[in-house]
């Protein structure tokens, strides 16, 4: 039985449940006809209003879990969530109170509803409600679990893919085996070198790994790699300076999170500059927290279409740490762009 075959036999059998339970009880317990109606017509307008009851609570819940798909309510679990299921149940369970209040005085006329009967009925529905709640959102967290894991892992290889496409574009390949070429007669250990930190590079980017993170360390050594390759093209142009704490080289982070934000900072600072400049790495450990900050020399402009990478980079952070990561780009001073990375030490 497929999910969504599931899902609407729930609702039948649970609405319909409370339902039939609810008219049985009016019928044969608490028997309460009103003055001047039939026993056949109070009996034949009960069953009518709960069998309209029946069908607008579950339009009413299956809106309401609409609303949650629709706004990704569920995505992340905070006291922001469970005020807006409060609210919706609250108000779910006013519109069944009225409801049933009007259909019953439209059925029967001479109905009497006294507010102890009101407030009763109100807080059978907002319990009921709430159950229906509690259980949707339990039932449903294994299956939204599922999609979180698939989407962080397809995140994952569009970010290799699009790294590799913005690192080893055919612009950038052209580069660096032009540099290669030119070093291989006048500096052949330094050109094999060179071939050598090119290849580590596909090797990583294009690893079979299907983890989500790699350790810092590792992430260094192809920021190292990629570097030297830059330095054979911009030689002087490009300074760099490094400052990783050795508490933190052993921590996972994101895969190609590091790389992304030196090559940001090569592509769009020091490269475009023809004085050059400075890119400086630094890294710390900090109460519970990885601090990462790639510096580069220049200003920041505005948003550039090819910088994918960074946007990528945003979307990968929320779905492996939600709202307890945060990335900033930001200008400091005239000449000093930062961009900043902070995350829990565990995903």
């Amino acid at each position: 039985m497929s999910l969504r075959a599931r899902y609407w036999l729930f609702q039948t059998i649970g609405w319909g449940t409370y339902s039939a339970v609810g008219a049985v009880y009016a019928i044969f317990v608490d028997r309460i006809l009103p003055i001047g109606v039939t026993a056949s017509g109070w009996r034949g307008a009960l069953v009518t209003g709960y069998v309209l009851f029946f069908g607008y609570s579950i339009a009413l819940t299956d809106a309401f879990r609409r609303v949650m798909i629709a706004n990704r309510w569920l995505e992340r679990s905070s006291w922001r969530l469970w005020l807006r299921l409060a609210a919706g149940v609250l108000v779910i369970a006013a519109i069944q109170t009225a409801l049933v209040v009007s259909i019953s005085l439209a059925l029967l006329p001479r109905g009497v509803w006294s507010v102890p009967s009101v407030l009763g009925l109100a807080w059978s529905v907002t319990l009921v409600t709430a159950m229906w709640t509690a259980l949707y959102v339990r039932l449903t967290e294994k299956r939204r679990q599922t999609a979180r894991e698939i989407a962080r892992h397809l995140a994952l290889r569009e970010a290799e893919l699009r790294a590799l496409q913005q690192q080893v574009n055919p612009h950038f390949l052209f580069n660096c085996l032009n540099s290669i070429r030119a070093l291989v007669l006048e500096n052949p250990p330094r050109a094999q070198e060179m071939v050598t930190r090119l290849a580590n590079m596909l090797r990583y980017t294009l690893g079979r790994e299907l983890r989500d993170t790699a350790p810092l360390s590792a992430e260094m050594a192809i920021v190292d790699d990629y570097l030297a390759l830059e330095s054979v093209r911009l030689e002087e142009r490009l300074r760099v300076q490094v400052d990783v704490a050795a508490d933190a080289a052993p921590l996972d982070v994101p895969r190609m999170l590091l790389p992304t934000l030196v090559e940001n900072a090569v592509k769009h600072g020091v490269a475009v500059r023809s004085a050059g400049g400075t890119i400086a790495i630094r890294v710390r450990r900090d109460e519970g927290a990885l601090r990462i900050e790639v510096a580069n020399s220049g200003a920041l402009g505005e948003p550039r279409p090819e910088a994918v990478g960074l946007a990528n980079l945003r979307e990968r952070l929320r779905l492996l740490y939600g709202d307890r990561a945060a990335f900033s780009l930001r200008g400091e001073g005239p000449d000093r762009v930062v961009a900043s990375v902070t995350m829990p030490l565990t995903p």
